[in-house]
């Protein structure tokens, strides 16, 4: 049986970062009692979107695949999935900074692991600074789009607890 776990009409559509990410700490917050398997393929790309968004935002690409999310990001088909939302710069960068990952990310990681500051770590790879202008440019609009995206399909984001 499904569950409602949250409200959307007490979300406010007019700020859209705030609206996904209420919604993804409610995921967050009921995973942590009956796990991650309880989410449906549309709130996890949901919940990537705003990992992707609040770390990038915050300090690059770079930050997010040292913090250990880029596995969750690339080697999952998160740009996919926001593809078939209608959202379209943002996949095409996570697309472009995937084969950057593929090609540092594991060194990145392994800094990030070793304690390195993290603008020691950017000085050495500046290559994601193009992409992170890319981002910051689209995701105003890509963030108004996935909020137009859950309030056209609510019934996938509001209810946990059954597949669609």
């Amino acid at each position: 049986m499904a569950e409602q776990i949250i409200d959307l009409n007490s979300l406010d559509p007019q700020n859209p970062a705030e609206f996904l990410y209420t919604l993804a700490a409610a995921y967050i917050e009921y995973s942590e009692v009956h796990g991650m398997d309880a989410l449906n393929d549309e709130q996890h790309t949901l919940l990537a979107y705003c990992y992707l968004d609040s770390q990038v935002q915050e300090g690059g690409f770079l930050q997010l695949i040292a913090a250990g999310y880029g596995e969750y990001i690339f080697m999952n088909p998160v740009a996919d999935s926001l593809r078939r939302w209608r959202i379209k710069p943002t996949p095409k960068v996570i697309d472009k900074v995937k084969a950057l990952y593929l090609k540092y990310g594991e060194v990145i990681e392994k800094l990030a692991e070793q304690d390195k500051p993290l603008d020691e770590i950017r000085a050495q790879f500046d290559v994601f600074e193009e992409a992170d202008g890319d981002y910051y440019e689209a995701a105003d609009e890509d963030l108004a789009a996935a909020v137009e995206y859950v309030l056209a399909n609510q019934e996938k984001f509001v209810a946990i607890g059954h597949r669609t």
